[in-house]
Parts: structure tokens; sequence; C-alpha cells
């Protein structure tokens, strides 16, 4: 079976799900007023925006980083490439020019 990495989103999507319902479950087992409940319910609700914010912004960043990275490599794997393809290029244009000498008749032969 293939593995595969979990994506930004999936993170955030998981992080958040299990903020919520342990935020539920607490609320389930420790029965208070319906103000202090709503006091507390603004204030959780508060803290998961902000740590998801920050989440989002830790995954692009990470994100941006990864695509510069990677077009970085590209272009040096593309240049790699370009002088190896020109490096061909002139090998078989000499070794053409040797082969195309090599069959000319020597001036005793003529």
């Amino acid at each position: 079976m293939e593995r595969r990495s979990a994506s930004g989103l999936e993170i955030l999507g998981a992080m958040l799900l299990g903020a919520a319902g342990g935020f539920a479950l607490g609320l389930l087992l420790a029965p208070q007023s319906g103000s202090r409940t709503r006091e507390q319910l603004a204030e959780n609700l508060g803290d998961v925006s902000l740590r998801a914010s920050e989440l989002a912004e830790n995954v692009k960043g990470n994100t941006e980083s990864l695509i510069n990275t990677t077009r970085t490599t590209i272009e040096e794997k593309l240049n790699l490439l370009s002088e190896a393809v020109e490096a061909g290029r002139k090998a078989a244009a000499y070794k053409r020019e040797e082969l195309i000498e090599g069959e000319e008749p020597s001036p005793g032969e003529a």
C-alpha cells in the first residue's frame, strides 16, 4: 500500500476539528452558567481562529519556500542539460570533421 503525506489543509482541518471537539466535550463535562459558557466559547473560538491563522501562514511560507527551492533546482538542472547538449553537439561536429578528413584520398592515392 502506498503512503502519502498529509497536506497542509488536511492538517489544518484535523487541528480545527480536534480543537472544536475538545471544546465541545469540555462544555459537556463541566456545566456552568450560560454567560460563563458564552465567555469561554468566545475566548476559545478566538484562540482557535488565531491558531488557524498562524498555521495557515506557516503552511503558506513553507509552500512558497518549497516552490522557490524546486524552481531553483529545475533551473540548475536545465542549465546542466543545456550545457551537456551543447557539449554533445560540439563533440559530434568534431568527430564528423575527423571522419570527413579521414575519407579524403591521400595525395599518393589519387
